[in-house]
């Protein structure tokens, strides 16, 4: 039995850009701090972890579950605000529908989101660009900080629903966060996109056959 773990930005949702833009704009209405957005100088590449990360830099003493739900909150309002604005920005990405219908009807492999989000914006994301994920394994930063921990998480959730132990775990996504923490946890990684340099490609998930090759999956 498989288990297919896949991230929404980049790999089923093109978001990107305004989650960075709204995200910025949160911290910086909330907490009066100007958000570096290379989130490669980040440790855990994760809404939750990212804005733990500033907490600490900038020594805010206020509570930090209060801070990050008022993070999260006025995030929130910031993109349903830019989508009521452009209703069609955030679009799904070449493929993603089509994977996630044929992976759901596969008898050998069990289907779970695991993202860097919180759950309330990742799914208001898919929400937007008309991809139904209901009834799927769910995992996100609003249960963890770190992608290695939501990325188990969503294995041990998948385990809980599917009642099946699962013989391979492949992670699809487009950062190299996601790359690191397959192999931390020894997950086959597939690279979405062109973020990545890996073995393991695909331009996008549309060309998900290719994955079963290239790892040898039948």
């Amino acid at each position: 039995m498989n288990l297919f773990l896949i991230d929404i930005d980049g790999a089923l949702v093109d978001s990107e850009h305004i989650g960075v833009e709204c995200y910025t704009q949160a911290v910086q209405d909330v907490l009066g701090i100007h958000v570096d957005a290379d989130w490669s100088q980040y440790k855990n590449v994760t809404d939750a972890g990212v804005l733990d990360e500033i907490i600490t830099k900038h020594q805010i003493s206020e509570s930090r579950s209060l801070i990050h739900r008022q993070v999260e909150s006025r995030y929130l309002a910031l993109i349903n605000s830019y989508l009521a604005e452009h209703p069609t920005e955030v679009t799904q990405l070449q493929g993603a529908k089509d994977f996630i219908e044929q992976m759901r009807e596969r008898k050998d492999t069990h289907l779970a989101i695991a993202t860097g989000g919180w759950e309330s914006a990742a799914k208001l994301k898919l929400r937007a660009a008309g991809i139904d994920v209901s009834n799927m394994t769910f995992a996100s930063s609003s249960d963890a900080m770190s992608r290695t921990e939501i990325m188990a998480l969503a294995a041990f959730r998948a385990k809980q629903d599917s009642g099946v132990t699962f013989d391979r775990r492949v992670f699809f996504g487009d950062g190299e966060w996601n790359k690191h923490a397959s192999q931390e946890l020894g997950y086959d990684f597939v690279a979405v996109g062109n973020n990545v340099r890996h073995h393991n490609h695909i331009p996008n998930l549309g060309y998900f056959e290719a994955v079963f090759s290239q790892l040898a999956l039948h």
